[in-house]
């Protein structure tokens, strides 16, 4: 069969606990993958052996604009608007949409997939899928059934007025995408979800959800040099915002020295070049021996962290998850509630 994913052009967004390696799986079953993506992924894609496909627009707004600052807002309920409808243009901002939508389906149509899968904030996606008639599946996130309170229903009919105007342009009804609730894609055939059941337990599941739970993978000798010379005798702390949300030096800041005051050895994982001025910036904030990477292998360090401070990114969690490691969850956005949520609700 032909898959046809799609993602946003960022690592944790081909992870979500196991969405790339869904694909390696099926190309190593002998099926037929293309993964639809920005071209800073692809060579990540291609060392797994999954063929990639470049666009110049996926719909996920990216670089990030700069962050909110509360003190030029109004009003404390102006504020929590703004960083709602900033929530929603981050993955459904119509002319990015409108731009994503048509370089996918250029692709889909020429190259005909059976199916087409995608991680949750890529919305042409869906609409793509119904185009070609083709069953659509989400990965890495549940179905649920969802509502949202009064003071949030403004931005569910922002997105229902897009959604409308990329129906009226595409010619499809919107079949993937929930008829209620916040805006959502929601694949009426299946959402594969890389936890087990109970770490949504009390959540209004629904049917077409397939919890296929996740291993941890098996450690790997370590062929990062700076490995070699941490301390054996100190508990490792690994600290990190993953590759999104990176812009809060104080968080770096406050999470080592946490670890420090408990006898840890931080390990910062700051998702950018070591050598900017930021990171010297920060380097010169942080207590002694703390460790500065860009990223880090998870299977290098997590079967040595005695536990983890970071942002609730989906990735991140599954894997200190099924590496059994204590987790400090500090959510920034998007997901990273939920996720939070599932560490309570799994002890």
């Amino acid at each position: 069969m032909r898959f046809l994913f799609a993602s946003a052009p960022l690592l944790g967004h081909l992870d979500w606990g196991g969405y790339l390696s869904t694909a390696v799986e099926l190309v190593r079953r002998g099926h037929d993958v293309r993964w639809v993506s920005g071209q800073a992924v692809m060579p990540v894609l291609a060392a797994q052996g999954v063929p990639g496909v470049a666009v110049e627009e996926t719909g996920w707004r990216w670089p990030l604009p700069p962050p909110l600052d509360p003190k030029s807002v109004g009003s404390r309920e102006e504020y929590q608007r703004l960083r709602m409808v900033r929530s929603l243009d981050q993955w459904f901002e119509l002319d990015r949409v409108r731009r994503a939508t048509r370089d996918f389906l250029r692709i889909a149509e020429a190259w005909r997939p059976d199916v087409v899968v995608s991680e949750m904030f890529i919305a042409a996606a869906g609409i793509v899928a119904e185009r070609l008639d083709v069953p659509f599946v989400v990965a890495g996130w549940p179905a649920l059934r969802t509502s949202l309170p009064p003071q949030a229903r403004f931005i569910a009919e922002m997105a229902r007025q897009r959604l409308d105007a990329l129906r009226a342009e595409f010619g499809v009804q919107g079949i993937n995408w929930a008829a209620d609730g916040p805006p959502a894609l929601l694949s009426p055939h299946l959402h594969v979800s890389y936890w087990s059941p109970r770490w949504f337990a009390g959540l209004p599941l629904l049917p077409q959800n397939r919890h296929v739970g996740g291993i941890a993978p098996p450690s790997q000798p370590w062929q990062t040099p700076w490995l070699e010379h941490l301390p054996m005798d100190q508990p490792w702390i690994f600290i990190t915002l993953g590759t999104a949300f990176t812009n809060d030096p104080n968080f770096f800041i406050a999470a080592a020295h946490a670890a420090v005051q408990v006898g840890g050895v931080p390990i910062l994982a700051i998702g950018e070049d070591v050598n900017t001025p930021a990171a010297e910036q920060l380097r010169s904030r942080l207590p002694s021996g703390a460790v500065v990477a860009g990223r880090i292998h998870f299977a290098e360090v997590l079967p040595y962290a005695a536990a983890a401070i970071h942002h609730g990114g989906a990735g991140t969690t599954h894997a200190l998850v099924t590496h059994a490691v204590p987790q400090i969850v500090v959510p920034h956005a998007a997901d990273q509630g939920r996720q939070a949520e599932g560490v309570v609700r799994s002890g």
